[in-house]
């Protein structure tokens, strides 16, 4: 008996031994899955970096592009203008008036919010200038335009053309860098003067600010010609944004004979990862620095967190199962060999005094215990569902109790009766006979169908006056169906539904309601059908409460969902409420309900027919 009781003990040892190879294995696997989170998290950080730095430069060069068509169209528009032209045409002293009047007046039209600054230079080499500049700035124009490679041959030059310069601004020296837009004022092939537009850069230096994703992150752009044209307007700490150093990296890029893209370059002696990309409808490039050392902080910190993370699992696992061991396994094993001497007929051992979880000493008697208060709470739970039913009920049809309202509009329809208004009469009374059949007894919880059609078909009247639209009502309602009972307000909700939603804007057609009522053996099916816009897959669910969304159910959404919770307390399943929808066409709501005859039912009937 001991041989085998040894035997049975070193089989359970083995059980034992291959439950700790495997939280060993579970061990490794935790270590292994917090390296793969690492590695996959460390790709998955860079490739998120890239992805928000071509995004941020796509927006810059969709948004530069749209700045500089929109200055196009105005330069061309400007250039052109009759007025323009005649003020500059007529000379004299009244020509600088004219011409800058002009100027404000176009700038407004066209509703210039930018830092833009508008010149004009004839060919008696006048300056005229919107917002006025002062003689120094005239001249500190006329030097800087006149360096612009094309001036000297701007009337030979196909005129129609505009020229686009990057350089110092004119208003003063060393300030940062201005775009000048510039194209000749020509009218019948005779020239009249230079358009000058100039465009500060801070916009587009702040555009390029808003780009970057950190302050180590800097953005050029550069010219054809490998010029520096903007960049930001803090360059980071150890960024040399000399000329000769930032051409190397365009060259680079440019090396690279590559639209846009990725690539590894050099600045300053430190490596960056380079993005670039071309400024759509310019031959300028934008290149993004980003220096590897922001690429892999937020990695450092995921490995780091993750190596945290994966010791504390480790530790708690190693705990978790030496408790496990101590008081749990030991214990049950002991007390199974307990059971299996009691099973076995032998004497029980001396009693086992087992302190740890009170669960494993009282086991049995817990879990019968356990038992019975599940079965009260299943008990509790059916009566207060039945509870629930009744009350939810109740207040729905208290809701409509106010007498108040009938008596008002019965004098309201009698006063439109008085002054001749047969509209509102007959409107006032449909909605009298919705009010009558609310309060006419109030306990009631069924009505016959025949009944909640009158009802419902009131309701349709009732809408048909307040939209001034007629609906095309059929009704096909079998004979028997007509003197079944079902459950008070049942059809009005649907054919509401119908009507506010399916016939609402932007429905065009003849708005047409069916009504039917069939026997289907010993169950009632009612179907309401219209022709109307639909409901869209994604939201067929919504209109019968079957997906409850968070915030507040929309306007005549609550009826139809209380219509659904009713039916579905009063006879569970396969019963209730089917919908089919065709979006742009038509909508059908099927209701299933046993049959049942013999008129109205009050609660106490009803609980006791239950």
């Amino acid at each position: 008996m001991d041989v085998r009781r040894g035997i049975r003990s070193l089989f359970s040892s083995w059980k034992l031994l291959l439950f700790i190879l495997i939280s060993l294995l579970m061990l490794f696997l935790t270590s292994l899955q917090g390296y793969i989170v690492s590695s996959q998290s460390t790709r998955t950080i860079e490739e998120q970096y890239s992805r928000i730095i071509a995004e941020n430069l796509d927006s810059v060069s969709v948004n530069l592009s749209n700045y500089l068509n929109y200055i196009d169209d105005f330069a061309r528009s400007l250039s052109n203008h009759p007025e323009l032209i005649d003020a500059l045409q007529s000379g004299g002293a009244a020509a600088k008036t004219k011409t800058e009047r002009q100027l404000g007046a176009f700038s407004d039209y066209y509703h210039l919010r930018l830092p833009v600054n508008i010149q004009v230079y004839d060919n008696r080499r006048n300056v005229y200038a919107y917002p006025s500049i002062n003689a120094w700035e005239e001249k500190r124009l006329l030097d800087t335009v006149s360096d612009f490679p094309w001036f000297a041959n701007r009337v030979a030059l196909d005129n129609d053309f505009l020229h686009w310069n990057v350089a110092s601004d004119f208003h003063d020296a060393p300030s940062s860098e201005a775009l000048y837009v510039s194209k000749n004022i020509i009218r019948n092939n005779r020239s009249f003067g230079l358009l000058v537009i100039e465009l500060n850069g801070a916009l587009i230096e702040r555009m390029l600010d808003r780009a970057q994703i950190n302050e180590a992150n800097p953005i050029f752009i550069f010219s054809g010609d490998m010029r520096t044209l903007f960049r930001n307007e803090r360059l980071p700490e150890g960024v040399d944004g000399s000329s000769a150093s930032l051409r190397d990296v365009y060259r680079q890029v440019r090396s690279l004979d590559a639209g846009e893209g990725i690539a590894d370059v050099r600045l300053s002696g430190r490596p960056y990862r380079a993005l670039y990309k071309p400024v759509a409808s310019t031959p300028w490039t934008m290149v993004s620095l980003l220096p590897p050392d922001s690429l892999h902080a937020d990695s450092v910190s995921i490995w780091r967190i993750t190596a945290i993370m994966t010791g504390i699992s480790i530790l708690f696992i190693v705990v978790f199962f030496a408790i496990l061991h101590t008081k749990v396994t030991m214990p049950v094993r002991r007390m199974s060999r307990i059971v299996e001497d009691s099973a076995a007929g032998r004497a029980p051992p001396e009693s086992y005094s087992y302190r740890g979880f009170k669960e494993i000493e009282t086991l049995n008697g817990g879990i019968n215990r356990f038992l019975d208060k599940i079965r009260e709470q299943v008990e509790t739970i059916r009566r207060g569902e039945s509870e629930k039913r009744r009350l939810e009920l109740q207040r729905l049809q208290e809701q409509m109790r106010p007498h108040f309202w009938h008596n008002s509009l019965n004098a309201l329809r009698f006063l439109a009766v008085l002054r001749g208004d047969s509209t509102m009469a007959e409107a006032l009374l449909s909605l009298t006979r919705m009010l009558d059949y609310t309060l006419r007894n109030t306990d009631v919880l069924y009505s016959a169908v025949e009944e909640e059609i009158g009802y419902a078909m009131s309701f349709v009247k009732f809408q048909e006056i307040r939209a001034m639209r007629s609906v095309r009502v059929e009704l096909d309602v079998d004979e028997a169906v007509l003197r079944a009972a079902i459950p008070k307000f049942t059809i009005q909700p649907l054919v509401e539904n119908a009507i506010v939603h399916g016939f609402s804007p932007p429905f065009d057609r003849e708005p047409r309601l069916r009504i039917e009522g069939r026997l289907r053996g010993s169950d009632l099916e009612l179907v309401i059908a219209d022709n109307g816009k639909g409901i869209e897959p994604a939201d067929a669910s919504e209109p019968l409460g079957l997906e409850r969304r968070s915030g507040r159910p929309r306007a005549g959404g609550l009826s139809l969902i209380n219509l659904r919770q009713r039916l579905r307390l009063e006879y569970g399943d396969p019963y209730g409420i089917v919908l089919d929808s065709r979006p742009n066409e038509s909508t059908k709501v099927t209701i299933t309900l046993p049959y049942r005859t013999g008129g109205t039912l009050e609660p106490e009937k009803e609980g006791r027919s239950s």
